[in-house]
């Protein structure tokens, strides 16, 4: 039988933590303080480091957020480029949750993608559409800025281009293109009214006779108008069936601005372009002149086909431009446009051009994942092709005397 008198025996297996709580306590208290200065030193290192995200190098800076769902779903639907929902940012001005879609056509297939930007209500700069173009073909990144600007010699309208850095869920995708669409916002924006807008497509918008029957083969519409094609129908019919010249001339007069039309086509030899004789160009109906005017669209293959193109073949590509310079006064009109642009614009000149543009967007370039590979050689090529273009201007407007 126990003691109960007994002092009680009191257990020390309950002192045994207390006995080491204060070295656990000290190796705790040791780790805080280890860690507090390593994230004061880690801190003090990335002073100045800026996140991916808020690099711009210099240019107008545009990033998207998309959930990976709607990522899925963009990709998902990359030949119909039906949009998926994400936040836009641009510019650090404009923070918008809306619609992204692929674009363009030929270049679906390229590795980096274009991108149509929808604001839905908000807007940017008068404007509440605008298109990323990663200019698949151009890896200098520079002949879009360098033909609009030589587009807007000769008064056409042309859309705003700039460099952009790209960002997808703070990953750099590297140096596009931020641009106007052309558009019903485009005209809007300029005080302009247009009923009707064309654009030509599929490499078809030549005014060949194979295309006088499938027109929409050639041409997209929008507008309102319930015969949708009609003025591109005269047009065909003009070309091909209206045999005196003086009637054609008349008659092309009162539908097309002929003034825009052969500064369009005088900007476009002189740049070689070469597929924006049959496409990649708008007409638009102003309601002012009440005429068809031209506006120039997707510059990035200028200055790209100099061994296989000349001016003559590249006059050839368009029935309607053709048959208006066997006109003598409309051939006159056009080689003194195509004399301006060759003496505003010497080979030095657009060289030094290319040259500055290089150097204005070259941090971001090298940064690109894609087009810093191609930096050497991309600009040095360009420039021999320019060079070599530029022979050839100058040889045909030798040939062709004012």
């Amino acid at each position: 039988m126990p003691n109960l008198s007994a002092p009680i025996a009191r257990s020390t297996s309950k002192r045994e933590p207390t006995m080491n709580r204060a070295p656990a306590w000290n190796s705790f208290l040791l780790s805080k303080i280890t860690l507090t200065f390593a994230l004061i030193v880690f801190s003090f290192s990335c002073k100045g480091i800026k996140f991916s995200e808020d690099e711009s190098y210099g240019q107008k800076l545009v990033s998207l957020r998309i959930t990976a769902e709607e990522y899925g779903l963009l990709n998902g639907q990359l030949l119909s480029k039906k949009p998926a929902r994400a936040e836009i940012r641009v510019a650090g001005s404009l923070k918008v949750n809306c619609n992204v879609a692929y674009a363009g056509r030929s270049s679906l297939d390229a590795y980096r993608k274009s991108y149509d930007l929808d604001f839905c209500d908000e807007k940017y700069e008068k404007r509440t559409h605008y298109r990323l173009s990663a200019q698949a073909i151009d890896k200098t990144l520079t002949r879009s800025f360098m033909g609009y600007e030589i587009f807007k010699t000769l008064d056409l309208l042309h859309p705003k281009a700039e460099p952009a850095v790209f960002y997808i869920n703070n990953k750099y995708q590297g140096l596009y293109v931020f641009m106007e669409t052309v558009d019903k916002e485009f005209f809007k924006a300029r005080k302009i009214e247009i009923d009707e807008l064309y654009k030509a497509r599929f490499a078809n918008a030549g005014f060949s006779q194979a295309f006088s029957s499938k027109i929409p083969e050639a041409f997209s519409y929008e507008g309102k108008g319930e015969d949708r094609f009609t003025l591109i129908e005269e047009i065909y019919k003009l070309v091909w069936l209206e045999e005196n010249d003086a009637v054609f001339a008349q008659k092309i007069e009162a539908i097309v601005d002929i003034d825009s039309f052969l500064s369009y086509a005088a900007a476009a030899v002189f740049i070689d372009h070469w597929d924006g004789f049959d496409n990649n160009y708008f007409f638009a109906f102003h309601n002012d002149s009440r005429k068809l005017i031209t506006i120039p669209w997707d510059l990035d293959r200028i200055w790209e086909k100099v061994d296989g193109d000349s001016p003559e073949l590249l006059l050839q590509k368009n029935a309607l431009l053709a048959r208006l310079l066997k006109n003598a006064g409309y051939k006159k009109t056009f080689l003194e446009k195509l004399t301006k642009l060759s003496k505003k614009y010497s080979t030095e000149k657009l060289v030094a051009m290319m040259r500055k543009k290089e150097d204005a967007t070259r941090d971001a370039y090298r940064a690109d994942p894609i087009l810093a590979r191609y930096q050497t050689t991309a600009f040095n090529e360009f420039e021999l092709s320019i060079k070599a273009w530029n022979i050839r201007v100058l040889e045909y407007l030798a040939r062709n005397p004012i």
